[in-house]
């Protein structure tokens, strides 16, 4: 096992079978959090089993030879933590947190359930069709149907990550045992996987329990094969029976590796990221005409996408719409002023000091740069790099990224079509 220091609290250890660990001692704190992430998420599902993934997150709480699905559930209960689970675009974790005291049977059952899940045939069917209502309330949900419709439409050349992370009603119908078996089999393994543990731990008390209990498998390459996406430029219009009418709109961002992200935040902070926000203010404080809207980035291990989006009443897309567009327009040829540097820079600085007061937000913070291999600063660095931004770094990632050419727009609601008269 190699083991070395990444910043003053933070250590690492490369396990034998090539399974990286991350422990955050973090002193006063009487609770530990517990995530294992596997670079594993919808972009790698199968063409034929789109949602598989999700499926297999589900299934590994659903026992193992050692433990069935009440006892896992009840054991964390007896410990007074919680566990659970995500799936995302490129990668799913697993986490839990409990009483420092109970660290040891946490770490028994997240490396129990990731290794051997027992995939039980009584337990696939039943979990079979909770997974099909998960889709019936995403189908359901106006404005998670108008995201789903976006980001479908976001890259070009059916790019895997224009997949729903939960995938088809009739995909998920046809998805067998020995097909969930398979693919954890070929995706859930140590080089695949990440533990981060943060709290109140002894590293040195963690490595060697994490030593014991994934010990199983061998280095090797991960058996997965990515291709980059490109942004698609175009305009849709979906007619949907909702009450509101959805606007998506989407440029390109740096990816999660890229020093420009640092810029691009505080950037989208200025635009739509909070109450003092351009779009808050122009669209909803001015006029009245949303009650949600914003912008955010989204960044991948290979590409990125800045996102705006408002819900508004279906008589108010044409005027929201050329708000919005006028707004990253503005953007676009006069960029931002001092006053809303400073004001992003201090908002960015203190949402993430009030995030260092949760171990999973910790947790989450290092599983997340961890699995797509970016620098793992330390909070100094990363407030650091915030405050450093100027703005003639604002100046450039404006330049870079707000390519009015690349936008990709999508309206979805009840009467979409008066969008594309915009």
């Amino acid at each position: 096992m190699k083991t070395s220091l990444l910043y003053s609290g933070l250590s690492e250890a490369i396990l034998d079978n090539g399974m990286r660990v991350l422990v955050e001692e973090v002193p006063h704190s009487r609770s530990v959090s517990a995530g294992l992430w596997v670079r594993v998420g919808s972009r790698d599902d199968l063409p034929a089993h789109p949602g598989i993934s999700h499926f297999v997150e589900h299934m590994l709480f659903k026992g193992t030879p050692t433990r069935n699905a009440r006892e896992i559930s009840r054991q964390i209960d007896a410990l007074g933590g919680q566990i659970n689970g995500a799936t995302g675009k490129e990668s799913t974790f697993y986490y839990a947190e409990a009483p420092a005291s109970s660290l040891r049977e946490v770490l028994e059952i997240i490396s129990d359930i990731a290794q051997h899940p027992e995939f039980s045939g009584v337990e696939l069917e039943r979990e079979r069709g909770v997974v099909l209502e998960e889709i019936r309330g995403r189908d359901d949900d106006p404005e998670q149907q108008a995201y789903e419709l976006f980001t479908a439409g976001l890259w070009q050349n059916e790019h895997p990550l224009t997949r729903s992370v939960l995938g088809k009603r009739e995909t998920i119908e046809s998805v067998s045992r020995r097909d969930l078996i398979s693919f954890h089999s070929r995706f859930y393994t140590p080089e695949a996987m990440i533990l981060v543990v943060c709290g109140a731990a002894d590293t040195t008390s963690v490595l060697n329990l994490a030593s014991n209990l994934f010990e199983e498998g061998s280095p090797e390459a991960i058996n997965s094969l990515r291709r980059a996406p490109i942004l698609r430029s175009d305009k849709n219009t979906h007619t949907r029976d909702t009450g509101q009418t959805h606007i998506y709109i989407g440029l390109p961002a740096p990816d999660a590796r890229s020093d420009d992200r640092f810029a691009v935040e505080v950037v989208n902070t200025i635009l739509g990221g909070g109450m003092s926000s351009r779009l808050f203010v122009h669209v909803r404080e001015e006029r009245g005409l949303a009650y949600a809207v914003s912008s955010s980035v989204i960044s991948y291990s290979d590409a990125g996408a800045w996102l705006t989006y408002a819900g508004i009443a279906p008589e108010n897309v044409k005027q929201t719409l050329e708000i919005l567009l006028e707004e990253i327009d503005t953007l676009h040829r006069a960029g931002v002023q001092q006053e809303e540097l400073d004001l992003a820079r201090a908002k960015l600085r203190g949402n993430f000091i009030l995030d260092l007061e949760s171990n999973i937000n910790r947790m989450a913070r290092l599983g997340g740069a961890a699995i797509v291999a970016s620098d793992i600063l330390s909070p100094d660095e990363l407030i650091g790099r915030i405050d450093h931004v100027t703005l003639d770094d604002a100046r450039c990632i404006i330049d870079t990224y707000v390519d009015l050419d690349q936008m990709n727009i999508t309206v979805v609601g009840p009467d979409a079509s008066g969008a594309s008269k915009t």
